[in-house]
């Protein structure tokens, strides 16, 4: 395989000869024959000038497409139509041969084919071909001449004796094997334990962004849409799926059978799948008439795990079908869980593959969170049925045309099948709050990216991409209406249905759709640009006049770290157009909104009448994607409300809103740190999981930069037990019955958090719950939804005893047992411990592929693991780049949270120096850069603000 590469060098391209399939170096093609004497040697000289001649002539006249596979994006010269695969999968010994017939349309006249290929042995004794279809048989024959792999951009290239003629229809046909792979990517093998006590085997695929090429040569680009029709050959004790039904079945012999299916409708590649397995399925037929199946080990199905899932796809498919108001086009959609899968979930079109734990749900085991991370992720990829899969981005700069409709959309999918959940009012805990911490890094990126170069598209799958996109999605909706952003919607969707499509398309339907419905002077591009083309976000800053009644309001781009140079330039200015939303004390259900425009220094707004003793409260459940500041008496207003009895006129999102914000104005040297923490102390009257949640992940921060600093959490611990324990009193460890969502995630959260503290009966009962499981082998006395606390106390105040028991329990356990035990083994305050973990974790053999960069993230985060986690990741970097950096989020994720705690000078040198020596760090540069950044801001914070917060801490009553 070595000699099909393409070695270093301009000219060191190894191409095959294509009547014996010989390698011959296109430098010297001639093999000089030492015969002797004048007539040999004047021949030769001649035959050298006219091969001179030849390679000039040649060179020349080829200019113009010289080189095009040095160039990381496919040349638009040729367009494929059709795919005609035939796969021949053996799960014995792990081979993958095949042979794909390509029907492609010229645009432009080329004699170079280039299409993607990785990791894939083309065939040599029958190369590649070239030819014109039957309906172009008057086409001149363009043969091949010779091809090779340029493995620096992973193509293919065809070299032709003749150009292919403009709109002439011509079919490539490629032979090619390889392994059934190891890696998450790709067509892929994975593995389970059936009840029989045997392992099992299948292959899944897993194509987004850049992976279709590693299973099958393709046009491997989004716009490269085209039809497909796949046959699967595979042993007959194994059930093939693809993305359309089955067409027919017919023996090939030897035990294998054939499997052909249904032709697909358009799509791009990285949206191709298929699978072999021994799974078993149960299935419905929507009221739409789309057959939809859950797959997964018999074990599962036979249990009743895929029961609730498959009744959320049902009604979520029907649901966005009406809501849409676009039918969905195929007539089956299958729903796969496999065991070992890189991401949540991938929304192949017609063929959906998970996480198991993503998928399938214990209804004898109830977690009202377990329920909600199932039902959600089953509406996100049902999401994408129609913005992804019909509609898809013209390039992987858009991703957020796929990403952040499907993240703001599965919301709508969920609160339609669990209503009870108010699923609605958690998005700006879930989404908005999170990405606005990363998105106000001098080091962020806009949610429409510019890419120019592969490791980016990896990158370009992260919360600013899913979650600012999700965020500012939720923003236009308020303010240009819900039903006239699904009238735009649905316009967009009927218009590029089957095609791609760029990001100024939708806001053309948008814009259209607003003015037809009154909206006359609403320019939705010129909004929404100052939102996607460039990068952060404004805190607004509201100053009253309480003489007046009125107040200035003013936009700044929101930096948490002030000193951070931003030396990205924009074309606005970092200034945007604010839908600001307000109301006031005495006017609460009745906010008012206003524009802010970019071009205005500030506005002044009129507070509805407003006393000077009312607070003001601006962004009304924290729709609009900006934080606030206040003028110092109306801080004082706002925390004064919150501890008196009436807090709770203030929304909950609202509550939390505030505390998120005063810290991070604080950390920005907006707000002073008494005042952020002021904000805190009604937290003792709070019942409501979200505001809790909310100030937990804000005052977190303190906790990770100053968390070892013993002068402070000697005094830090002691408040926020304070604060949480009359929760953890109220609600205790009886099961909460017949109470609502919120009831049950606000218990399992005070519990946790009461423990997690230090409340002394709350350790006590944890610790006799997890000892009595030991004792007894049998843990079915924990409620499912308390078990992830009741395991991290235990471990985290026991010894070796406790985490040997939990590793052993893990070793056995079933994949939803195994997710609340991997996070909780990293509880433990024993370094040796936690570096046994470490290395045990890259073991395959005792932690799954996926879950192996989770342990390290899970260690990395814990208060005991900082220095464990870096020191094992510098250590064992090549293993987790080697293994890792061809997934989407994996290493971007390990950098974040391995770094989450540097804030010292030794930590920021260890960084430089690690980067100094590593200057490639792939997929996770991004996730370097704003780590360095963290870290400078991180030490700056605790030179600023330790003592204030100390002295803090120290003068409370």
């Amino acid at each position: 395989p070595d000699a099909q590469f393409k070695m270093s060098g301009e000219s060191g391209d190894w191409r095959y000869k294509m009547k014996t399939g010989e390698k011959a170096d296109k430098e010297s093609p001639w093999k000089w024959s030492r015969r002797g004497g004048k007539i040999a040697a004047a021949a030769c000289v001649v035959l050298l000038c006219i091969g001179i001649i030849l390679i000039i002539v040649f060179e020349t006249t080829r200019t113009s497409e010289s080189k095009t596979w040095k160039q990381n994006r496919l040349p638009d010269t040729i367009m494929p139509v059709h795919y005609d695969l035939e796969v021949r999968v053996d799960l014995t010994t792990f081979e993958l041969n095949g042979q794909v017939a390509i029907d492609v349309r010229c645009a432009t006249p080329t004699k170079y084919v280039i299409l993607h290929s990785s990791e894939q042995e083309i065939d040599r004794n029958r190369p590649p071909t070239v030819r014109g279809t039957q309906a172009s048989d008057a086409l001149p024959v363009a043969t091949v001449t010779s091809w090779f792999l340029y493995p620096e951009n992973e193509y293919l290239v065809l070299e032709l004796s003749d150009n292919l003629l403009k709109g002439g229809l011509y079919t490539i046909t490629i032979n090619f094997n390889g392994p059934v792979r190891t890696a998450l990517n790709g067509f892929y093998r994975s593995s389970y334990v059936n009840e029989q006590g045997e392992t099992r085997y299948l292959g899944s695929t897993d194509m987004q962004p850049m992976d279709a090429r590693k299973a099958v040569p393709c046009f491997d680009e989004p716009a490269f849409k085209a039809t497909w029709t796949v046959t699967v050959v595979h042993q007959e004790e194994y059930t093939a799926l693809a993305n359309m039904p089955l067409e027919s079945s017919e023996s090939r012999g030897g035990g294998f059978v054939a499997d052909r299916f249904q032709q697909m409708v358009r799509m791009p590649t990285y949206l191709f799948a298929f699978a072999v397995c021994d799974f078993i399925s149960i299935g419905t037929m929507s009221s739409t008439g789309v057959e939809t199946r859950i797959w997964a080990p018999s074990k599962y199905i036979n249990a009743g795990m895929g029961d609730y899932g498959l009744d959320v796809a049902d009604r979520v498919l029907v649901y966005f079908e009406d809501y849409f108001g676009v039918p969905f086009p195929l007539p089956k959609i299958d729903h796969i869980a496999i065991p070992d899968f890189n991401s949540g979930a991938m929304e192949n079109w017609g063929l959906i593959t998970y996480r198991e734990t993503r998928l399938l749900y214990d209804t004898n085991a109830p977690s009202a969170t377990t329920r909600k991370g199932v039902a959600r992720i089953i509406a996100h990829e049902l999401a994408h049925m129609w913005f992804g899969d019909l509609v898809t981005m013209q390039w992987w700069d858009g991703t957020w045309l796929n990403e952040g409709f499907a993240t703001y959309y599965q919301y709508k999918g969920l609160d339609f099948v669990e209503p009870e959940m108010k699923v609605m009012e958690h998005f700006t805990y879930d989404r908005t709050q999170p990405v606005m911490v990363m998105d106000s890094l001098a080091s962020s990126h806009p949610v429409f990216y510019t890419i120019t170069n592969p490791n980016q598209i990896t990158e370009i799958f992260d919360s600013i991409t899913y979650s600012k996109g999700a965020a500012i999605l939720r923003m236009l909706e308020g303010f240009i209406g819900e039903d006239t952003l699904r009238k735009g919607l649905k316009s967009y969707l009927m218009k590029n249905a089957y095609g791609n499509t760029v990001q100024d398309e939708l806001w053309t339907e948008l814009t259209a759709a607003a003015r037809e419905d009154g909206q006359t002077d609403l320019d939705v591009k010129a909004v929404m640009d100052t939102w996607t083309l460039q990068m952060g976000y404004p805190v607004v800053s509201l100053t009253r006049d309480y003489t007046s009644g009125t107040a200035e309001v003013t936009q700044q781009h929101f930096l948490v770290d002030a000193a951070a140079e931003v030396t990205v330039t924009s074309e606005f200015g970092y200034r945007w157009y604010v839908p600001l939303t307000y109301a006031t004390e005495g006017n609460l259900l009745n906010p008012t909104q206003t524009w802010m425009n970019p071009n205005e220094a500030s506005t002044r707004i009129n507070l509805q009448g407003a006393y000077a003793n009312q607070w003001v409260l601006a962004n009304m459940n924290h729709v609009g994607f900006y934080r606030v500041n206040y003028d110092p008496t109306n801080w004082g207003l706002l925390a004064d409300h919150l501890n008196g009895d009436a807090y709770q006129d203030i929304p909950a999102d609202n509550r939390g809103t505030l505390i998120d914000d005063a810290f991070n104005l604080a950390r920005a040297g907006m707000l002073d740190l008494p005042t952020a923490m002021s904000m805190t102390q009604y937290l003792q009257k709070e019942r409501h999981f979200m505001p809790w949640s909310m100030a937990l992940s804000a005052t977190g921060y303190i906790e990770d930069v100053v968390g070892s600093v013993t002068a402070i959490s000697d005094l830090w611990r002691p408040y926020m037990r304070q604060l949480i324990s009359p929760f953890y009193e109220e609600v205790g460890w009886t099961l909460l019955q017949g109470g609502d969502y919120n009831t049950e995630v606000g218990q399992t959260m005070a519990l946790s958090n009461a423990c997690g503290y230090g409340n002394s009966r709350c350790v006590n009962n944890a610790t006799m719950m997890f000892n009595q499981w030991i004792d007894t082998n049998n843990n079915s006395h924990i409620p499912e939804r308390l078990k992830s606390t009741v395991y991290c106390t235990a471990i985290r105040n026991g010894g070796r005893t406790e985490w040997d028991f939990a590793w052993q329990q893990y070793l056995s356990a079933e994949a939803s047992e195994k997710t609340l035990l991997l996070p909780a083994m990293a509880c433990t305050q024993d370094t040796d411990t936690l570096n046994t973990y470490l290395v045990r974790s890259q073991d395959e053999s005792l932690v799954r592929r996926h879950s192996a960069p989770l342990v390290l993230r899970y260690v990395g985060r814990s208060s005991a693991g900082k220095d464990q986690a870096w020191a094992f990741l510098r250590d064992n970097w090549d293993f987790y780049f080697d293994t890792y950096d061809g997934t989407s989020f994996t290493m971007t994720g390990i950098v974040n949270d391995v770094t989450l705690q540097f804030s010292t000078q030794n930590d920021l040198d260890e960084l430089e120096t690690f980067l100094a020596a590593h200057p490639n760090q792939g997929t996770a540069t991004q996730a370097f850069s704003q780590a360095v950044e963290k870290t400078k801001a991180n030490i700056r914070w605790r030179q600023d603000n330790e003592d204030s917060l100390r002295t803090w801490l120290q003068n409370l009553p």
